[in-house]
């Protein structure tokens, strides 16, 4: 009888559980004295209307702790029960269960600071409920252990400072809580005892608050650069996770393409672009080109590691895509504008950006965000987030799992209108004119329509080709000027209404990652990444001029006529035309936690990039003049609404590789492997330092490549293409030393701290001409009345790459239809497509860079935080590997007249230059480039205001100087006021933001400034003035917390939603005639103009 009133007990449930645990996780009111523990359950379970499953016999022998006040009901549970040696936990239902035996206690690690960022020593510290605490040594640290599982308060004491408080220390079993180092305030009057709150954050409060990044402690695949900040002797910007859910963006590298002013503000991210150059489909981020420097001298990291290029076998070297990672992975990004191989490996001329992702998480997060134009037609962006974080066996083990699914459709011509109101007027009919119908002259200029009429006409809308010459009649002189509808929805070519703004694409990309801590001193982690993106480029528009002999049956004209025309190949499907590149990457890593501090971690990424591609690569024109020539072929058709015959596709059609296969453009795979030994702590005479030292390995490996063009039957269009691909293997030996440079006892009064960032890196390899040391010195001085001086020289060096070495394939036969681009031609003034061949300069000489820097710094305030900073940043480089593409080298037709090969002039033709036939694209060493930019920022916070926090903040760049030679014996180019057309620079850039928020609200404004750009010599006639007209943009977003309106509850529980309307104002783009792309203006923002985006997130 007693055992089955035992189990009964055991199963009780208690009368005041009416709603699970789960549902009742808001603050309660309790009052529990101190009684029977099995009473006390009881009682808890009445109040706060939970259930709890315990052993009452087991239970009613101990004595519980009181609990008063209002708690969350785990917390209170956890108080009622400390001391009795129970422990209470959730099982699968939500309910609690109360067993016997403590977990495994934990820890509590931390440091406390003063104003000036010097340790306190002699500190009290404890934790309220509990009689133990600890005393800060010399450095300002201390250590409270063993702590039992919870969440406490901690309270620090020390003579001349006050109280200070911070809530919601989460202990969690045999695990140590890191808390970021605590800012003491100097007492200023004796009477003043209130301590200085450090106010908790919940999770679904993270999302509203602009919070500096917890990073946590160094994991075995984390972070492996040392803490950096705003704050340092080198000039870095942080941008932080709360910022970029503002922002509102599908992608990363649109956030990047706004925030980051020294990136560039002429090119829109490639899934915006415009162009239709065949490295466009397959470009990484190469708007992110950092202080006017190309986007290969700009390093992108993730977690310190090197995040791998876009390599193809058939374009240069793209930067990487950024894309891939999910927005909800990001805790922060660290920008640092200045030249420093010493601290990153590879070549960050422009700078370095490091993309810090969130440490452990232990909740479920879905985000999602959708966002569209404000205007009337669609052209939407979504992306969803699943991210699910656990820890298991006590906290040793932890897992992480990220999927992301986004896509995007860009708007087309037919919505926006813009090449269509910048078409361009042919001043004589000898130019081929390729409009939405055939366009078609007389071979020898004579009258088509008997004497005296006009020699030229065109195909009526809607004509099958089989009306004679009836179905001209009134169209004598009339040529067909509007752009080609294709049948597909989608068709890229700047002569079709179909043509797209951007890339329609799909992007599905999943992360996870374990770690796992077999022993106190030895952590064990693995990471892995997989995105595959799928791009559509919609149908080919193929344009030729055919001849129709007066022969003909189809000609009515009874002489010989040309047909300008454009085709499709509809039967081929929308999609046809498609791009796939899929990105697979692995990080082993492996961390000893060593005593005094020091960390030893081994870590190895390998990552593959692989771009696949299936496609037309263009039309015979010889073989489309046979099927004319034949009768198989009837060009007097309106080509919008006729598909081309089956001989078409069998004859004229050259496939890359062949019909219906995709073909590897390209498959590249770098190795990545480092060892390092670090200590953020390390006591040195002069005071706590941080040090890291260590090597590493880099391997990259480009596969061959076979490049062939196919008819449809498998004959060869032409002589395949061999690319042999290459290894390069390199290594480095590398340290960095944080430290002041005096104790503080032989400063004086006025001077608070002096530190310095020493640096280096030897870098050598066996295959290839490269043998380097890069330095860079850092200094920082800290004064009394919150001032700061900064200064710092850093070095760079670059060296050529994988393809630069790949030989010299033999160039296309022009006019084969192979390597086509389109390029803006400035002397005609016309826009056409044209041959595009590479020469390839295996013994280029490797380039150099030194960057100097000086700031200032001024802090001042509490409840009214202030900071401000000025900073100079001057960079000399020579030997400049200067890639040139084709629009770049018909810029710069002057300096190189052999790269640019131009036909003969018609003899009706007004211009005083022919058409260009060929261009060759390539790399050369340009003598030297100096430039000169100051960066100043401005940030107000008021604590306080309204209930809330209000928050200015505001970031200008101007360069004052950028001068650039190409050769010793040229010109010196002042790319600011006397431009040559290879750089687009502004001179001033702005962004700036003003929002508040509270714990439950959020609203603010951002904005943007683009300055005027002056333009070259050459395209300021066509322009019409001597610049681009500046351009402002504003955007206003409104955050709300849902989560006290959802019917779960609990402390890991949120529900957030973001309303945002960029371009408020609906500014026109301003005009810029020789825009790339033949949009006559110049994008800054979003094609689609006005734009809204919705964005909800959800925890569990």
């Amino acid at each position: 009888m007693r055992s089955a009133l035992l189990a009964f007990r055991l199963l009780l449930v208690c009368t005041g559980g009416l709603l699970p645990g789960w549902l009742c996780a808001a603050p309660v009111e309790f009052n529990l004295p101190a009684q029977p523990a099995a009473a006390a359950l009881l009682d808890f379970s009445q109040q706060a209307k939970v259930e709890v499953l315990f052993s009452f016999d087991e239970l009613r022998a101990v004595t519980s702790t009181a609990v008063q006040g209002r708690h969350e009901p785990e917390d209170a549970l956890s108080r009622l029960l400390r001391g009795t040696g129970f422990a209470a936990r959730r099982n699968a239902a939500g309910k609690f269960v109360v067993t016997t035996g403590a977990p495994p206690a934990g820890s509590v690690r931390g440091r406390l600071v003063g104003p000036d960022g010097r340790g306190v020593p002699g500190a009290r510290v404890r934790l309220i409920t509990l009689p133990r605490g600890a005393t800060s040594n010399r450095d300002g640290e201390f250590v409270l252990k063993p702590v039992p599982p919870g969440t406490y308060r901690l309270v620090a004491t020390a003579p001349g400072y006050e109280p200070l408080q911070v809530n919601r220390v989460l202990v969690a079993e045999g695990r140590e809580f890191a808390l970021p180092p605590q800012t003491l305030r100097p007492a200023e009057e004796l009477t003043q005892l209130e301590p200085f709150v450090v106010r908790d954050k919940s999770i679904r409060m993270k999302l509203l608050d602009d919070s500096a990044a917890l990073l946590g402690p160094r994991r075995a695949t984390g972070n492996l650069d040392l803490p950096r900040s705003e704050n340092d002797a080198l000039p870095y910007a942080i941008y932080t996770r709360d910022q970029i859910t503002r922002s509102g963006v599908v992608a990363l590298n649109e956030f990047l393409q706004r925030v980051i002013l020294e990136s560039d503000a002429a090119t829109r991210p490639p899934e915006q672009s415009a162009s239709f150059g065949p490295q466009d489909g397959f470009a990484g981020s190469s708007n992110l080109k950092l202080r006017g420097y190309s986007e290969n001298e700009t390093v992108v990291l993730i977690n310190g590691r090197r995040l791998p290029e876009i390599q193809t076998s058939v374009t240069t070297t793209m930067p990487p895509d950024v894309n891939f990672v999910p927005l909800s992975l990001i805790q922060q990004v660290e920008v640092l504008p200045t030249s420093a191989s010493a601290l990153y490996t590879g070549n960050p001329v422009g700078g370095v950006i490091n993309i810090v992702l969130r440490p452990d998480v232990t909740a479920t997060e879905i985000t999602t965000t959708y966002t569209n134009t404000a205007r009337g037609y669609d052209a939407p962006q979504a992306s969803v987030s699943l991210q699910h974080g656990q820890s298991l066996l006590g906290g040793a083990l932890r897992l992480r799992f990220n999927a992301l699914f986004a896509s995007a459709l860009p708007p087309s011509e037919s919505e926006l209108g813009l090449r269509r109101a910048h078409l361009a007027t042919r001043s004589t009919v000898s130019d081929p004119l390729f409009g939405a119908t055939p366009n078609v002259r007389s071979a020898d200029g004579a009258p088509l329509f008997g004497p005296d009429s006009a020699g030229f006409t065109s195909v009526a809308p809607g004509a099958d080709g089989h009306g004679g010459l009836a179905a001209f009649a009134g169209r004598a002189g009339v040529r067909s000027l509007d752009l080609f509808d294709s049948p597909g929805g989608m068709s890229a070519s700047p002569n079709s209404a179909d043509s797209p703004y951007g890339r329609r694409q799909r992007r599905a990309a999943y992360f996870a990652s374990v770690t796992y801590d077999p022993l106190p001193w030895l952590q064990l982690g693995v990471d892995a990444t997989h995105s595959l993106t799928v791009l559509n480029r919609g149908l080919d528009v193929l344009s030729a001029e055919l001849t129709l002999p007066a022969t003909s049956p189809a000609n009515p004209f009874g002489r010989d006529v040309l047909v300008a025309l454009n085709e499709t190949a509809p039967l081929l499907g929308d999609n046809y035309s498609e791009g796939r590149i899929d990105f697979t990457s692995g990080v082993a890593g492996l961390l000893l936690r060593l005593p005094a501090e020091w960390r030893v971690s081994l870590d190895a990424q390998y990552a593959r990039n692989v771009v696949k591609y299936r496609g037309l690569a263009g039309a015979n024109p010889g073989r489309w003049q046979e099927l004319v020539d034949q009768g198989a072929y009837h060009p007097l058709r309106d080509t919008q609404v006729s598909g081309p015959p089956a001989g078409f596709y069998q004859q004229a059609l050259i496939f890359r590789g062949g019909r219906n296969r995709f073909v590897t453009l390209g498959d590249y795979d770098t190795l990545d492997a480092a060892v390092r030994v670090t200590n953020q702590s390390l006591a040195l005479p002069f005071g706590r330092s941080a040090v890291v030292g260590g090597a590493d390995y880099r391997r990259v490996h480009l596969a061959d490549y076979r490049e062939e063009a196919l008819y449809a039957d498998g004959t060869p269009a032409g002589d395949p293409a061999e690319r042999t691909g290459r290894t390069l293997e390199r290594y480095s030996f590398f340290g960095e030393l944080q430290s002041p440079l005096l104790p503080v006892r032989l400063l004086p009064r006025w001077l608070r701290t002096l530190e310095a960032d020493v640096a280096a890196r030897f870098v050598a390899s066996a295959n290839a001409n490269e043998v380097n040391i890069a330095p860079t010195f850092g200094l920082k001085a800290d004064f009394a009345g919150g001032f700061s001086f900064r200064s710092s020289v850093t070095s760079s060096s670059r060296f050529p790459t994988p393809q630069f070495s790949k030989p010299v394939t033999a160039p296309s036969v022009p006019g084969s239809g192979l390597n086509q681009e389109l390029i803006k031609d400035p002397r005609r003034n016309e826009e056409y497509p044209v041959q595009v061949d590479e020469a390839v300069d295996p013994g280029l000489p490797p380039e150099d860079a030194v960057t100097q820097t000086a700031g200032l710094i001024f802090e001042r305030g509490r409840e009214h935080r202030f900071r401000a900073s000025l900073d100079f940043v001057d960079t000399r480089k020579t030997n400049e590997i200067l890639a040139l593409d084709a629009k770049a080298v018909v810029s710069v037709e002057p300096l190189f007249p052999d790269r640019v090969l131009r036909t003969a002039p018609a003899p009706d033709d007004s211009q005083a230059v022919g058409r260009i036939a060929r261009v060759i694209t390539g790399s050369v060493n340009a003598s030297w480039r100096h430039s000169q930019n100051w960066t100043a920022t401005l940030d107000y916070a008021w604590i306080g205001c309204g209930g809330g926090t209000l928050e200015l903040r505001g970031r200008l760049l101007c360069y004052q100087r950028y001068d650039y030679q190409l050769f010793a014996n040229s010109p010196v180019v002042d790319q600011l006021d006397r431009p040559d057309g290879t750089a687009a620079l502004l001179r001033y850039r702005a962004a700036f933001n003003a929002n508040w928020s509270n714990r439950r609200y959020g609203f603010g404004v951002d904005g943007q400034y683009f300055h005027s750009r002056i333009l070259p010599l050459i395209e300021q006639a066509a322009q019409g003035s001597d610049h681009i007209k500046p351009y402002i943009q504003l955007d206003a977003y409104v955050q709300v917390d849902l989560g006290r309106w959802v019917p779960w509850k609990g402390k890991n529980h949120g529900l957030r939603t973001q309303i945002r309307v960029n371009n408020l104002s609906g500014f026109d783009y301003p005009k810029y005639t020789h825009e790339g792309s033949g949009t006559g203006v110049q994008p800054y923002g979003d094609w689609r103009g006005s734009t809204y985006s919705l964005s909800l997130t959800a925890t569990f």
